[in-house]
């Protein structure tokens, strides 16, 4: 069967998903973005051109057309019309189809009209996994692999600027304490008082920097303890001596292994968790490398260096981004620090995962009645899903239901 090579045209505005999910599923020759002179138009156009690029395209094999009104419907046909008419006779014989999910309503119709029997029409429903098309048929499934985590970020204006998710010498410490990990999340909910104790030790012996990132106190690996160790977690305590964690007397003296290890005592066990989870999720066939991250810090495209955020891990699956944020501190447990992270995290929410971007704050701290009230709503207002200590031992099957592995396929090809 011989190739048809085709031409697509579809309608810049904010949404970027809308507008490049089509391309990168039919694959056309030509990509033409029609553009109105609005800002955000404008943006969305270079941010397809740039997307597309990036995926493979010919710089000469995606243009801009500007000037494209995006108001009354009589010049909007005119216009597309003339377009129409333009790329017929710069591509004689070949089919142009349209993508008619961005731009406004009315842009959207005029065009439709104008590019009528030239090709097929498409929308793009993000929400079903699918593109429709606007002349009948079935339905092309939109793949859940089809985007890795760079790809998605990047249509959201970010880039990568380090990934250490499959670090060497991390891959390996986390798997040799992983038993020590999975012990601290499945038994999170009776262990408050200890993760108190210890977030307490390591602040006292971890780096003090100013926020121009000037260290005032470095790394103290030794520390006594105001107060001995509750005797019920004594053992716990043995085991983090056995795994290399510190060395301790037996009562208040501690001595951690590394600045390293300080900071998986302090709380980095539960960002351990998560990778755990996200790694046997791959390692089983269930998620493609490529398609998650942890410690994964970003900034957005021409900010200035070091303005960016980290994200604790993130996961990209039918094209959306979920992004997963863990706490251990006691921050979260109080009026002032449960808003201050929240805050974080539904800007957080809002720029870097978009509108179909969900995020999950993972806390190893139970809220209590009161300020846990409060967090709580708070959280249900920002749209962000907070996952409580009783929650953090099922967190595989929590992810693979947002993947919706536990639904039969649809079936569409």
């Amino acid at each position: 069967m011989s190739f048809q090579p085709r031409v697509l045209v579809c309608l810049a505005s904010e949404q970027i998903l809308q507008n490049t999910l089509p391309a990168l599923r039919l694959r056309p020759a030509q990509v033409v973005i029609a553009a109105s002179d609005a800002e955000p138009a404008c943006q969305g156009a270079l941010q397809v051109s740039r997307v597309l690029r990036e995926a493979g395209w010919a710089e000469d094999a995606v243009r801009i057309v500007r000037h494209t009104p995006d108001h009354d419907l009589g010049r909007i046909s005119s216009y597309a019309r003339e377009l129409a008419a333009s790329l017929g006779s710069e591509f004689p014989g070949w089919p142009i189809d349209l993508n008619a999910s961005g731009g406004t309503k009315v842009m959207s119709f005029g065009f439709l009209r104008a590019f009528a029997g030239l090709g097929d029409a498409w929308y793009c429903d993000t929400h079903h996994d699918l593109l429709e098309p606007l002349g009948g048929g079935e339905p092309l499934a939109l793949p859940p692999d089809m985007l890795r985590l760079t790809d998605l970020l990047q249509m959201q204006g970010y880039r990568v600027v380090a990934d250490p998710t499959w670090g060497a010498d991390f891959a390996l410490a986390a798997a040799a304490r992983a038993f020590l990990t999975e012990h601290l999340a499945s038994s999170a909910a009776q262990l408050g008082g200890f993760f108190g104790y210890v977030n307490r030790l390591t602040r006292q012996v971890l780096p003090k920097t100013r926020p121009d990132g000037m260290v005032i106190r470095p790394f103290q690996s030794e520390i006594v303890a105001e107060r001995p160790l509750f005797a019920n977690h004594h053992q716990l305590a043995w085991a983090f001596e056995q795994a290399g964690i510190w060395h301790w007397d037996g009562d208040c003296h501690f001595a951690f292994g590394s600045e390293t290890l300080t900071r998986y005592a302090g709380g980095g066990w539960l960002e351990e968790w998560v990778w755990l989870t996200l790694a046997g999720l791959q390692a089983d066939g269930l998620i493609p490398d490529g398609h998650w991250g942890t410690n994964v810090r970003i900034d957005a495209e021409g900010a200035p260096e070091g303005a960016g955020n980290e994200l604790d891990a993130a996961l990209v699956w039918r094209n959306q981004l979920l992004v997963l944020e863990c706490k251990t501190g006691v921050q979260i447990t109080t009026e002032g620090g449960s808003q201050a992270i929240l805050n974080r995290l539904d800007s957080l929410r809002r720029h870097v995962g978009g509108a179909m971007g969900e995020t999950w704050l993972l806390t190893a701290r139970r809220l209590h009645p009161g300020t846990g009230s409060a967090a709580r709503e708070r959280a249900r207002a920002y749209r962000i899903r907070l996952i409580e200590p009783e929650q953090l031992a099922d967190l595989r099957s929590e992810i693979e239901h947002w993947m919706h592995l536990d639904e039969a396929s649809p079936g569409r090809s």
